[in-house]
């Protein structure tokens, strides 16, 4: 058995056996442990405006917008231990974008030190990145984090322990792998970076929390999940497994394009805040002009009647969210509108062959590869291998499920529809 076959067993295994094995600890949900500090969720999201990264703008802006959905002492008490959970996909500098900014870090850690808490910054980064000490260090570092908890005097997670966490509310997934800070943590701070996403269209607050699961785990969950919907549905039970208590958006500069990693910096120019990730991810999404419908996390929050169809209930303070939104924004390669990605398309949902045909699917550029293996180790399907010094996908085993281009820092991996794919979706698109 391979890598991938390994790895979906112990995902099946996670979702299915009732008690603690693979040498771990099983543990009941947390959850009830991290409800609101004011009890139910209000679903409140506010927005403040934030030209650029100057530290005392954003520190302003970042004290403005939780001040407005309750002020800090909503989320978290003093003496009480705060994860603060960034989008750290990969160690990379700043001003690429794929990361949550340091500057927003900074003010998310001081504000909560300040109030008295003892702050921790931790996360595990995307699937190609093994959950080690050293490849922690180097992600922090290339992405300022360890800069920012000198600075501060706060925690930088390096603990790479994880344990099972039994969640029978779950719907796909009833135990999950969690990494020890998030376990340990009284509460858990998200700040994630408004950005596109190339399989789930966007990558917001519900996605981000997929950093809680380690390292080389993470495979294990594409090769179960092989689609939006199902993928989206874990994601859910993972926040809802989870509930974060603060929810913090970077949208000064976003990623658009062929994002989590391979897009371009976008200038939306704003921070939001909330305490509940659905709302956060209704904003974000109009922020970067989609329809919150249309990203499966969100259907799926209201198929479970934790929003309404309408998205009503959603309380905005601050700035109007139209003056933020950005019309233009760019979408990944797979967006062809709602209704007509291939997901949501009548005709090509008949049969998985058709939509292997459509979709996009992954090519080396042997001229840029540096042969690093990190594709290699993010397929959760065996799908690439490693010749003569350059990654080699094998098409045939290929799931389309993007890890290896979401993974490759180098851009040596492109999108491409075949020949056939083509002439497709150009019927779907054309009629």
């Amino acid at each position: 058995m391979g890598a991938a076959g390994n790895l979906y067993h112990i995902v099946a295994s996670l979702s299915l056996q009732p008690d603690g094995r693979h040498g771990r600890i099983s543990r009941h949900s947390p959850a009830v442990q991290r409800e609101s500090m004011g009890g139910a969720v209000k679903r409140v999201v506010s927005v403040v405006r934030c030209d650029d990264y100057d530290c005392e703008d954003v520190c302003t802006a970042v004290r403005r917008s939780i001040d407005l959905i309750g002020g800090i002492g909503a989320f978290a008490s003093p003496g009480q231990t705060v994860l603060v959970k960034p989008n750290l996909l990969a160690g990379s500098p700043p001003e690429t974008c794929v990361t949550t900014h340091p500057a927003v870090v900074y003010a998310v850690a001081e504000c909560l030190r300040d109030h008295g808490c003892r702050v921790i910054i931790g996360d595990s980064p995307g699937a190609g990145m093994p959950y080690r000490e050293a490849t922690l260090r180097r992600a922090y570092a290339a992405s300022g984090y360890d800069r920012v908890a000198e600075e501060l005097g706060v925690g930088l997670n390096l603990d790479t322990g994880h344990e099972i966490v039994s969640f029978p509310e779950g719907q796909v997934m009833k135990r999950f792998s969690i990494i020890n800070p998030a376990l340990e943590a009284d509460a858990i701070a998200v700040l994630s970076k408004a950005k596109t996403h190339n399989w789930t269209r966007m990558t917001g607050a519900a996605k981000n929390l997929f950093g809680l699961i380690p390292g080389l785990e993470k495979p294990g969950f594409h090769f179960r999940f092989q689609d939006e919907e199902s993928f989206s549905a874990m994601l859910v039970d993972l926040n809802e497994l989870m509930r974060p208590r603060l929810q913090i958006m970077d949208a000064v500069i976003g990623m658009e394009g062929d994002g989590p990693h391979s897009g371009t910096p976008r200038k939306i120019g704003a921070i939001l805040a909330s305490d509940d990730y659905t709302a956060m991810d209704v904003a974000t999404a109009r922020l970067i002009g989609m329809d919150p419908l249309e990203i499966a996390t969100i259907a799926h929050a209201v198929r479970r009647g934790l929003v309404r169809e309408d998205l009503g209930g959603i309380t905005f303070l601050g700035e109007p969210l139209e003056e933020f939104v950005v019309d233009d924004y760019r979408k990944p390669s797979t967006y062809r509108g709602k209704g007509r990605i291939l997901r949501h398309n009548s005709l090509l949902r008949l049969t998985r062959f058709f939509g292997r045909l459509y979709a996009l699917q992954p090519e080396i550029r042997k001229d840029v590869c540096v042969g690093c293996g990190r594709c290699e180790r993010a397929c959760p399907v065996d799908a690439i291998t490693m010749a003569d010094g350059r990654a080699v996908i094998d098409l045939r085993r290929c799931i389309r499920c993007y890890c290896c281009h979401e993974m490759c820092s180098d851009h040596a991996i492109r999108l491409e529809r075949s020949r056939i794919g083509r002439l497709i979706a150009g019927l779907a698109e054309g009629g």
